[in-house]
């Protein structure tokens, strides 16, 4: 009987990494989940026993020689800053993110890893877009840290395959929502928003609300990942979005409309590193992987809400 492929998923236990382990797990793979020292185990509470679990710091080179021992591909979705804040210290954005990225790579090619799968972010690298929806091919003019990170990574994966061979597919992924999603967290503005909805608290917005962004329901972005291992295209960096913008407003709107809430929010001054309007042209993804996103916004809230009250109620 032949054995079944290896994947190796760093950051597999948060919010995305889970919902991919997942997928790949139905997809027949057999799945490695990495993550820093003592993570929470709750997004992978499913299926702890049909994965294996590797454990340490994505800068040190030895934790991550042992996670990849018997990986056939690699899927980095590892971060340690965040785009508000990145540029309070670039030059650790650089160390953790940028250099450690290229110490994995250096191992993938080293150990020949069949592909290399990289999250970047499609609503940092861009910048202020020139035009919108914004396509693979507009200018990359990024304001800050994050995105200069990310869209580094992308070139030195391009570079790794020019020189090694290194095969690889770069996502540049719009706004994520869905179950397991932190409603806690500094980043994400649908589960922290419903969260504020159920706890009847009010809802900071920085700006006028009017700063529109493409949120892509999670389970709808990881099925194309887990596709990426099989699929192949001249094509390499790709929009994973839903090809759709919605204001804040609009955001806020909707939560009423599931919530059965008044909300109460709050308009602060705007950030400079917000971009006014991101939405990401999806067509390539969509004629590459015969996909297309099958969950409607409001439908995808809906269930994140009713995911975030079943936390509430069973006090988890």
């Amino acid at each position: 009987m032949q054995s079944k492929e290896r994947c190796l998923v760093l950051g597999g236990g948060g919010f995305i990494g889970s919902h991919l382990t997942e997928e790949l797990l139905i997809s027949g793979y057999d799945v490695t989940v990495f993550d820093k020292l003592n993570f929470s185990r709750k997004n992978i509470s499913g299926f702890p026993d049909r994965i294996k679990i590797s454990e340490g710091d994505f800068n040190n080179e030895i934790d991550i020689e042992n996670a990849m021992d018997g990986a056939d591909y690699v899927f980095h979705l590892v971060s340690s800053t965040l785009p508000a804040s990145s540029n309070e210290n670039p030059a650790y954005d650089v160390e953790t993110n940028l250099i450690s990225s290229l110490n994995l790579f250096q191992k993938c090619v080293e150990r020949k890893i069949k592909k290399v799968i990289f999250l970047s972010s499609g609503g940092t690298v861009y910048g202020i877009p020139e035009s919108v929806p914004v396509s693979e091919s507009n200018n990359t003019n990024p304001i800050c840290s994050y995105g200069i990170v990310k869209k580094a990574i992308e070139d030195y994966l391009f570079m790794f395959q020019k020189i090694y061979g290194l095969d690889y597919f770069v996502f540049r992924l719009s706004n994520p929502y869905g179950e397991r999603q932190n409603p806690l967290a500094a980043q994400g503005a649908i589960p922290v928003f419903m969260n504020n909805a159920i706890e009847d608290r009010q809802i900071n917005i920085w700006g006028d609300g009017e700063v529109v962004r493409d949120y892509i329901y999670i389970k709808d972005a990881v099925k194309v990942l887990a596709d990426s291992l099989k699929v192949s295209s001249d094509s390499r960096v790709l929009n994973l979005s839903s090809g759709t913008g919605f204001s804040l407003n609009q955001i806020i709107e909707l939560i009423k409309e599931i919530s059965g809430k008044e909300i109460k929010v709050e308009y602060q001054k705007g950030r400079s590193i917000d971009v006014p309007v991101s939405i990401l042209d999806n067509t390539k993804v969509r004629e590459i992987f015969k996909w297309s996103p099958e969950t409607e916004i409001k439908e995808g809230m809906r269930k994140t809400y009713n995911y975030l009250i079943n936390l509430k109620e069973n006090n988890v």
